[in-house]
């Protein structure tokens, strides 16, 4: 868990399982909201990789809506969209909830 104005989670797939992986990412995500007391973070994220794979997923903790991207991320052809995610994420203010890549 990576705490910054926003919280976001990394978790690695086990058995090189991605969407096993987000199953678990989404159970980490839902144990976050209970955890996470304060109300102005809307959005918790979280993604889970292989090292080489990365799929980025939300939690919408009003809707209760968990989200994954369609498309994973791959290193090296994808390592400045990753970093721009992560980045992007950690930047974020209470409050907003959009990341501008």
């Amino acid at each position: 868990l990576l705490k910054s104005s926003q919280n976001l989670i990394i978790i690695e797939a086990k058995k090189k399982d991605i969407d096993g992986g987000f199953n678990q990412l989404a159970a980490e995500l839902i144990a976050l909201d209970k955890y996470e007391e304060s109300e102005s973070i809307e959005i918790l994220y979280g993604a889970v990789t292989l090292g080489d794979i990365w799929k980025f997923g939300t939690l919408d903790r009003k809707r209760k809506h968990i989200a994954k991207t369609i498309q994973s991320q791959t290193i090296p052809r994808d390592t400045e969209e990753i970093f721009s995610i992560l980045i992007g994420i950690l930047s974020l203010k209470p409050g907003q909830s959009s990341i501008k890549r």
